[in-house]
């Protein structure tokens, strides 16, 4: 398989891989191959419930579908981005990630065991990132031997369209990681209150001084 890497910041990225099939991981990954399907950089999502995956493929293909009726994509462009991504029970895929984010449903007992597993099979210096809205960077990661390189994201629905990630940085995060530490600054050009729901109430009572 020949991958040609994406560079972002100081490093490449050659695989994306998510973790969970659930109601955001396939909106991560339609995301992720929006972004990166055109520099042929492939999107994996693992999960170990069949069903989580056959739903996860098809709300994606759903989604981009609908992005052709609408003139989002055009045809190529979708049937790129379908193909880009795949959906898989197979966790050893994990083992060559440049950059893996865990979304799965919000329970600490769910989500702190999982990632001793991807440090285990993760390449060296891979990304780690856990989707959470509310679960504490020093607990997700509290059993990782090495949490410099990982920290939380929280997408907000629906992640392929929000155009705002929020980033929470843990303690031991590396300060020299090539996503930043601070938000940036708010580009909510065409969104209105209401889409601002999802928001915790810190980033909400941001967000809504630059709506």
């Amino acid at each position: 398989e020949l991958t040609l890497p994406f560079v972002l910041g100081p490093r490449p990225l050659t695989r994306v891989r998510i973790v969970g099939s659930g109601q955001i991981g396939p909106d991560i990954a339609l995301h992720m191959t929006k972004v990166f399907a055109p520099e042929g950089v492939p999107v994996v999502v693992v999960d170990m419930a069949p069903k989580a995956l056959d739903a996860g493929r098809a709300k994606l293909a759903k989604k981009i579908d609908r992005g052709v009726d609408d003139g989002a994509f055009s045809p190529e462009q979708a049937a790129a981005m379908k193909a880009n991504v795949t959906f898989t029970e197979d966790y050893g895929s994990l083992q060559d990630a440049d950059f893996v984010i865990e979304a799965a449903t919000e329970n600490l007992e769910v989500k702190r065991p999982s990632f001793p597993q991807h440090e285990n099979l993760r390449t060296r210096g891979a990304i780690l990132r856990s989707n959470a809205s509310h679960l504490e960077p020093e607990s997700i990661f509290e059993e990782l031997r090495d949490a410099t390189r990982a920290s939380v994201v929280h997408y907000f629905f629906p992640a392929e369209r929000n155009p705002l990630v929020e980033i929470v940085p843990g303690e031991e995060t590396s300060p020299t990681q090539p996503f930043p530490t601070k938000p940036p600054a708010f580009d909510l050009q065409g969104f209105s209150k209401d889409d601002l729901i999802d928001f915790t109430p810190a980033l909400r009572e941001q967000a809504l001084a630059a709506v």
